[in-house]
């Protein structure tokens, strides 16, 4: 069983911020400037290195990962 305060172990499982999926479309150092998904541009930092057109998850003005490079498909119901 779990010791501590459950309340304090939830919120620390959920207030990580949400992944987002982004395109790498410049490099200056360990700052990058990203295409989010949704359109808009932000600039993120890493330690690593990301080829430009690279499809990258950022959560908090981070890159977390690579993220696949699959096709987007959008559907209107």
């Amino acid at each position: 069983m779990a010791s501590g305060n459950l309340w304090q172990l939830f919120k620390n499982v959920t207030e990580q911020g949400a992944k987002q999926l982004a395109t790498v479309i410049d490099r200056q150092g360990s700052n990058y400037t990203v295409t989010m998904q949704g359109g808009g541009n932000t600039i993120v930092q890493s330690s690593a290195a990301y080829e430009l057109q690279s499809k990258v998850f950022i959560r908090d003005g981070q890159i977390v990962s690579e993220a696949p490079d699959l096709p987007f498909v959008e559907i209107e119901v």
